[in-house]
């Protein structure tokens, strides 16, 4: 039987439980799935997570009380922990909504990719967006049809001053797979994405393309999916009565002021220093051959090509 990890951080988030039902609720019932899961609150018991599922899901959990543990990928870290060998890994965000089969979909289109001669490709991308009706049901804004890839050119100046590039959503092209970043919310590929440990300084901007730049040295291929099966709860499109979003920059912003602080330094090491090891870079594939493959000049805080990824990449 195989078997998808499936890695959620979440804040202070009551749509945590909907986000995990729906992916049970639609899976296929003959692959496995495995939960790791942190839930950062601000009370012991503010959100209690479900375990009471089918034999073919295990639900592993651990609760942190803020201000602990509340950056976003030492959240991701913790859920990264209970990685237990599974065939598959899918990391996601807490506010998610999946279609039917989701999980045979794509595992089928993995190995599509795979079998096109793209190694180790990872599925990433911005997911569509669901919105509540008012029956407070959770319905697909737009419909799922519209698939994406990244861009950067949304705002070149900040990459300049920060080095951490502006990512939005755009048409994907026709006959090109590939995308130069990941969306954090949604990632699926191999099992064995686990050893790319999330960064725990890193508390949350700059997540996606540290991520997009570890897993693209350390051997995998940033692509589009083939099929949409996810939809994705956006803080702009309503109010916090319909979206019941916290953000812990509010809650904590002390606390939170420091983190930041501490992270966009550690990211900016990491990139100007061209750090390869533990949190950092792999040595799989040079840095040199991301921003080829990506756009993202590190070096200069250029961004350098208009139509998005090459087509063309070194398999390691």
């Amino acid at each position: 039987m195989k078997s998808i990890f499936i890695q959620i951080p979440a804040y202070r988030d009551h749509e945590l439980n909907n986000t995990v039902r729906s992916l049970v609720e639609n899976a296929s019932g003959f692959i496995k799935l495995s939960f790791g899961i942190h839930n950062c609150v601000l009370f012991s018991g503010e959100t209690i997570v479900d375990t009471n599922y089918p034999f073919w899901v295990t639900v592993n959990y651990a609760e942190s009380v803020a201000p602990k543990n509340i950056g976003l990928q030492k959240s991701r870290y913790i859920a990264n922990e209970f990685y237990n060998g599974e065939d598959y890994y899918l990391q996601i965000d807490s506010h998610m909504r999946f279609t039917k089969n989701w999980d045979a979909i794509l595992i089928t289109d993995l190995e599509k990719i795979t079998s096109c001669g793209i190694t180790k490709p990872l599925i990433t991308m911005y997911p569509a967006a669901y919105v509540y009706d008012e029956d407070g049901n959770a319905i697909f804004k737009h419909g799922l049809e519209h698939m994406t890839e990244i861009s950067f050119f949304d705002d070149i100046k900040k990459f300049k001053n920060t080095l951490i590039p502006s990512q939005t959503a755009v048409t994907a092209r026709e006959n090109c797979v590939f995308t130069p970043s990941v969306s954090g919310g949604f990632i699926f590929t191999s099992g064995d994405f686990h050893q790319i440990k999330p960064n725990e300084k890193i508390a949350f901007w700059g997540e996606e393309p540290l991520i997009a730049a570890r897993a693209f040295t350390h051997g995998f291929t940033l692509v589009v999916p083939l099929t949409p099966v996810v939809g994705h709860l956006y803080i702009g499109e309503q109010s916090f009565e319909k979206t019941r979003r916290h953000h812990v920059w509010t809650d904590f912003s002390k606390e939170w002021e420091i983190l930041d602080a501490e992270s966009k330094a550690e990211y900016r090491a990491i990139f100007t220093d061209r750090v390869v090891g533990e949190g950092a870079l792999g040595s799989e594939r040079t840095l040199d051959e991301y921003e080829e493959f990506s756009g993202l000049n590190f070096r200069d805080g250029t961004v350098n090509v208009l139509n998005g990824p090459k087509t063309h990449i070194r398999t390691p």
